[in-house]
């Protein structure tokens, strides 16, 4: 049982290698992690079958997101191909992901596999992308493909799903912290406000320049010694 002290201090992120749009939050979030003054939980979803909200479902949607997530990886200097076919076996790259957390390498897991697939446009469902995935984070690919089919594995991301319901989750990336609530790649600056907030640290009051940004202090998050 976390003490009240350890349950403030965390965040947790809900997350799904199906999503570009957490695919970009991953990506920011790997960029300050070990910075920032929380623990962060990474819990990793995949969509039931049948997989609801299918891009394909609506043409204008797709459209758009599409020009969106191709603006925000421009901004960010990531490559974006598109997968095909967009989906695949979901219970494979997120059981993996999860011993690679219980391997201590998350991140580097995460990472390489959003880059698989929206980079390179590779299906994460299968063993070679894995072995190609695991090879770069430094695990063994034997390990990550038996991981992928692993019942204990699937069962952990089960309990994660059902966890994240009761929570309120209703599409990822989701972030929680201290009680609140943060939806989208665009709600992490909101969410380091609050961090900043709780840590201390002075924000922008934006009753009085409504277009400041969310945690801009004179103090840059990259030169402050959490």
């Amino acid at each position: 049982m976390l003490s009240f002290n350890q349950q403030s201090n965390q965040l947790t992120f809900y997350f799904s290698f199906r999503s570009p749009y957490a695919w970009l939050a991953f990506y920011r979030l790997s960029k300050i992690a070990s910075n920032l003054p929380v623990t962060i939980e990474y819990v990793p979803l995949f969509p039931p079958k049948p997989v609801t909200g299918n891009p394909s479902g609506n043409p204008n949607k797709t459209t758009y997101v599409a020009e969106d997530i191709n603006r925000f990886a421009n901004a960010y200097g990531l490559d974006l191909q598109w997968p095909k076919p967009f989906d695949t076996d979901w219970k494979r790259p997120h059981s993996s992901f999860l011993y690679a957390l219980d391997q201590g390498r998350a991140i580097e897991f995460g990472l390489a596999a959003f880059m698989a697939r929206f980079s390179e446009g590779k299906d994460i469902g299968q063993d070679d992308t894995l072995a190609g995935v695991a090879e770069q984070c430094g695990l063994q690919p034997d390990s990550i493909i038996q991981s992928a089919d692993d019942s204990f594995f699937q069962r952990r991301v089960m309990k994660g799903a059902i966890r994240g319901q009761r929570e309120g989750i209703f599409g990822v990336p989701f972030f929680i912290y201290r009680g609140s609530h943060y939806w989208g790649n665009d709600r992490l600056e909101w969410l380091l406000r609050d961090i900043f907030t709780q840590s201390g640290i002075d924000v922008p009051n934006l009753i009085d320049d409504a277009f400041a940004h969310p945690f801009k202090t004179k103090v840059e998050l990259h030169q402050f010694k959490f």
